[in-house]
């Protein structure tokens, strides 16, 4: 059998024009969002001290940005490959020169301050800080700033304001994982998301300061919540507030920012709230809620001691934070019986919408997958020749799109499998402990059962930071990263 030598399909000289002015568009943005932190500044004088470690980095970003995308206008055609290369670099590079602040100012190592910097551009949450209070609020400022950013996606903000609308911004937005069109054209539909976002993030901010909280607590927490990042300011995350209208804010904060942005615009053209709860994924959200909450409250209720009241809270507060792939928590996971943790984990792997700002898998691929079987059951007892409407509520599926699906699935089961084993073997930790910190970082949730800290091993921090940055690209991005990587490397090198 001959053997496919993809490598004869590549022009090098191509992909290294086109990758190149991509990234440099992009980097020009990452430089903007490192100047914006300064601004805060205004309100906390006492920490100029620590603009340098901003305005360094970001002008450095413009520069550099700028140089790699001087023949920018020239660029009249990508591939996706090429988009998908461009955006798994650009994901690893905006984590790499954002680590600055927390290796100057919180005396962080390089390793660690990556992981915090890939778990803020990824809208994990995990992290290496601690005594958060004690942290100037322009660090602080930044890391939600990144979680801010992240949950829309750099490729997003960046084609809004610097590619110019064609093929090379369509390419990099389905690279970024993102195929929802509320307008026919590309750059008008990135700015109505963006106008939304920013809406919702003022409306959550000022919901949070009516219940109590400081207006900078309140900004903070409104960007990281809807951002599904949940980087708070508090070691003790939403639990520091003991308020129980500040999680209900919360809890409707993350639930919008798990639902699909073209939800979002519905509800604001027509002016009506059945645009929200008819969306499929939506339905489909509280579905999976309704069947996994009540086990969770009796499971705390009768393995962890808690009383009926606060172990409803709490399972609420928990899965919402879960299955919106957010990472607000009340109270400290670590303690919470084994069938809560793995009940948490599942919620984690199924993530929220397609078109949100949430990670894993994402309800309709959920839905698919299982819907999948039944066609296949169809196939199977239909005369030959009989047409299957493969149709999930107002959406057909073509036979390509579900297996393009279930592909993804599969791979990011076993994603979740080799993590889960690793930690397992690597530190001695039990099943439901290592399946839940694996099935956070791929996720891109950020609750965590105690496995995470500075004390971890290198080898594990690398981990999960590996599967953050896949996570967050939806897989296939990343594998195409580095399997185009390894065909142009050595063509490179041969000239």
């Amino acid at each position: 059998m001959a053997k496919l030598r993809l490598g004869r399909f590549i022009n090098v000289s191509d992909d290294i024009f086109v990758i190149r002015n991509l990234i440099g568009a992009l980097l020009q943005g990452i430089g903007v969002a490192y100047l914006v932190p300064v601004l805060i500044l205004w309100f906390y004088p006492e920490e100029i001290d620590f603009a340098p470690y901003y305005i360094g980095p970001g002008v450095g970003s413009i520069l550099l940005g700028s140089l790699l995308s001087w023949h920018i206008e020239k660029v009249e055609d990508v591939n996706l490959r090429q988009a998908m290369i461009a955006s798994a670099f650009v994901w690893l590079f905006a984590s790499f020169v954002s680590v600055l602040p927390f290796m100057k100012i919180a005396k962080m190592s390089f390793v660690d301050s990556y992981f915090e910097t890939m778990s803020a551009w990824t809208g994990t949450g995990l992290t290496m800080m601690s005594n958060l209070e004690s942290k100037p609020h322009i660090l602080l400022f930044w890391r939600a700033w990144m979680q801010w950013l992240g949950g829309i996606g750099i490729i997003l903000v960046a084609l809004t304001i610097l590619i110019r609308p064609g093929v090379a911004a369509a390419r990099l937005y389905r690279a970024e994982a993102r195929s929802e069109r509320i307008l026919p054209n590309l750059a008008n539909t990135a700015k109505i998301i963006v106008k939304i976002y920013a809406v919702l993030t003022l409306v959550g901010a000022y919901l949070y300061y009516l219940n109590g909280m400081s207006p900078f607590d309140a900004l903070l927490h409104s960007m990281t919540g809807l951002g599904t990042g949940g980087m708070s300011t508090h070691d003790l995350s939403i639990g520091y507030f003991n308020s129980l209208a500040i999680e209900t804010i919360t809890i409707f904060l993350m639930i919008l920012g798990a639902t699909n942005f073209t939800v979002h615009y519905r509800v604001f053209k027509n002016r009506s709230l059945k645009e929200f709860f008819k969306d499929i994924q939506v339905k489909y959200m509280f579905y999976f809620l309704g069947m996994i909450i009540p086990a969770m409250v009796y499971s705390l209720y009768r393995f962890g001691n808690l009383n009926p009241i606060t172990a409803l809270r709490e399972a609420i507060f928990h899965a919402v934070s879960a299955i919106t792939c957010t990472g607000f928590s009340i109270d400290d996971l670590s303690s919470y019986p084994e069938v809560a943790k793995v009940l948490i984990g599942l919620l984690m792997v199924i993530g929220g919408g397609a078109g949100s700002t949430a990670g894993g898998i994402k309800l309709i691929r959920i839905v698919i997958t299982f819907q999948s079987l039944k066609w296949t059951i169809q196939q199977a007892i239909l005369p030959k020749g009989a047409v299957i409407k493969r149709r999930v509520a107002d959406y057909e599926f073509s036979e390509e799109e579900v297996q393009e699906v279930l592909s993804f699935t599969m791979t990011y089961f076993a994603f979740l499998v080799l993590g889960t084993l690793y930690i397992m073997l690597r530190l001695g930790e039990g099943f439901a402990n290592s399946f839940f910190e694996t099935a956070s970082a791929i996720g891109n949730v950020g609750l965590s059962v105690g496995i995470t800290s500075p004390a971890l091993p290198v080898d594990v921090k690398i981990l999960l930071i590996v599967l953050m940055w896949i996570g967050r690209l939806e897989i296939f991005s990343t594998l195409v990263f580095v399997v185009g990587l390894a065909m142009i490397l050595p063509r490179v090198f041969k000239r």
